[in-house]
């Protein structure tokens, strides 16, 4: 038995335990690292003697956390970060945007009808254009007048007139 092979196995381990993070295996892949790192540690004692088994033990116990929290300190930089993660800043002048101020502009205090039923949210229908809507905890029935009281946001409160 050869010292590269409980090496060998030790890498092995590192390498899946990192492959777990990317792949859904429900476990699986982390599983057989840690099981190669085990069998890596089992094997050094058996073959080699109780002292390079706790040297292996201790290596194992301090490298490999050691080099999987280096290896996500720069992941980013590595090729296949840089196409993974995204790298630029999603801004408001570039078009996203979660909502536009200026769509919710001239609502407030303006009447419309309940589209739903708002128990407390739903749809209505205000100048024209559907919007999510909120009342203030009351249920409105479909139907119904209401009026925009308050703008929070992207949130339209409303009552029932």
């Amino acid at each position: 038995m050869s010292l590269l092979i409980t090496i060998g196995l030790g890498i092995i381990g590192i390498i899946a335990i990192i492959i777990e993070f990317f792949v859904p295996a429900a476990g699986i892949i982390g599983i057989i690292g840690g099981g190669s790192i085990i069998g890596g540690i089992v094997l050094t004692y058996i073959h080699f003697g109780k002292t390079a088994g706790s040297l292996y033990l201790l290596g194992a116990l301090v490298f490999a956390p050691a080099l999987i929290i280096l290896y996500f300190r720069f992941f980013h930089r590595s090729w296949i970060g840089k196409k993974l993660i995204l790298d630029r800043n999603q801004s408001r002048n570039e078009g996203f945007a979660s909502y536009e101020e200026q769509r919710y502009d001239g609502l407030l205090g303006v009447e419309g009808t309940a589209l739903t039923d708002l128990r407390p949210s739903g749809m209505a229908k205000i100048d024209d254009k559907k919007y999510s809507v909120l009342t203030g905890g009351e249920y409105i029935e479909a139907g119904v007048s209401i009026r925009v009281t308050r703008i929070d946001g992207s949130r339209i409160v409303v009552q029932k007139l």
